[in-house]
């Protein structure tokens, strides 16, 4: 199986000076508007993910990020109709990279050309990518949606077993609703549930939220995918204080509010949080950056490794580009309930197959 590639995670404080505004009369209407969304369970709804359930705000959208179930996948929606023109624009860089890297290597008489697979909803095409290097590609035809596995660079004797391990994921693969919580072993992923066993499964997704389009609330998952890392968020933090004081930012240090730093369990997942409300200034508002991480533990499906974080303050992707939208107590009110909602979907894992390892704080 293809493997999915290494974890990144970290903490940055970006480095502002001060400077808080004075609450008026409409932010505090609003704060009471945002009290009322953040704690009435009529606005909220079930997702699914990976083997995992929780509850989001209703009016707010999930964003996938990269997805792996024994193979990387990125779903186009809507994309069915679009696999040809997706196709057509990986042989046209082929063609320019063969030009390059042109051997007489068996495999290059294959490259650019899709190749004949008996299933009618798969197609496949293997491109140059170096000298004697490939890159075997995967387009599925998922009810109306098309899905995308890239792969990496292979030799020549791995492109066959390649091509063989997708088709694999594709037997496994069904379309799902996006309000689908399936009540059999498997994995939930965009758009689909995959009840293929794989030593990876990961999934990166965002909750972007209609009212608030300020908050981003981020989830990765991967299974078995922590080697040789450490819980250490308040090593991070400190080091993050100590390099800001060497800048001359002593100052905006003192005034940086740790809203909790401590060990926390969500789902039965042991791992440490941080809330930190970060200063503003150098012309930039302050901002809420949140993050849980627990570590996995072994192979086991339930104890994946787990990093969860919200930022306020977003516009385009970037954090500390407006006034946050949530007070601390909202913003603590919202992370509360998205994390305390986390559970295991009812079967997502095979009788028989290996339990749920219990752990201890």
């Amino acid at each position: 199986m293809k493997t999915y590639k290494a974890i990144k995670s970290g903490i940055f404080i970006l480095s502002f000076l001060l400077f808080q505004p004075i609450a008026t009369s409409k932010d505090i209407h609003n704060q009471n508007m945002n009290k009322t969304l953040i704690n009435s369970i009529d606005n909220f709804k079930n997702i699914c993910f990976t083997r995992f359930v929780m509850n989001i705000p209703k009016n707010s959208q999930t964003v996938y990020g990269r997805l792996s179930v024994g193979a990387e996948l990125t779903r186009i929606e809507n994309g069915a109709e679009k696999i040809d023109e997706i196709i057509r624009d990986d042989i046209r860089d082929n063609t320019e990279n063969a030009k390059l890297f042109h051997s007489n290597n068996e495999a290059d008489k294959i490259a650019g050309v899709v190749l004949p697979i008996l299933h009618p909803d798969v197609k496949q095409l293997v491109t140059v990518s170096g000298f004697e290097t490939y890159i075997v590609h995967s387009y599925f035809k998922l009810a109306q949606d098309a899905y995308i596995s890239p792969g990496g660079s292979v030799t020549a004797s791995s492109i066959h077993q390649n091509f063989k391990d997708d088709i694999e994921v594709f037997k496994h693969l069904r379309a799902r609703k996006d309000d689908e919580i399936p009540t059999e072993p498997g994995i939930c992923i965009d758009g689909a549930f995959s009840t293929l066993e794989t030593p990876y499964e990961s999934i990166e997704f965002g909750v972007r939220l209609t009212d608030f389009p300020d908050v981003h609330f981020s989830f990765q998952s991967i299974k078995s995918g922590n080697k040789g890392m450490k819980l250490e968020l308040r090593k991070e933090l400190e080091e993050g204080k100590q390099n800001a004081r060497a800048t001359g930012l002593g100052t905006w240090v003192k005034k940086l509010k740790v809203l909790r730093l401590d060990k926390r369990t969500v789902n039965d997942w042991h791992g440490e949080e941080m809330l930190l409300h970060i200063p503003s200034g150098n012309g930039k508002p302050s901002y809420h950056k949140f993050i849980f991480r627990s570590l996995s533990i072994g192979d086991d499906p339930l104890h994946p490794y787990v990093e969860m974080t919200l930022d306020t303050g977003v516009v385009d992707n970037q954090s500390a580009s407006r006034e946050p939208s949530l007070s601390d107590e909202e913003a603590l009110a919202l992370w509360d309930r998205l994390l305390n909602s986390i559970r295991v979907r009812p079967n997502a894992v095979a009788a028989g197959s290996r339990d749920s390892v219990q752990t201890e704080n």
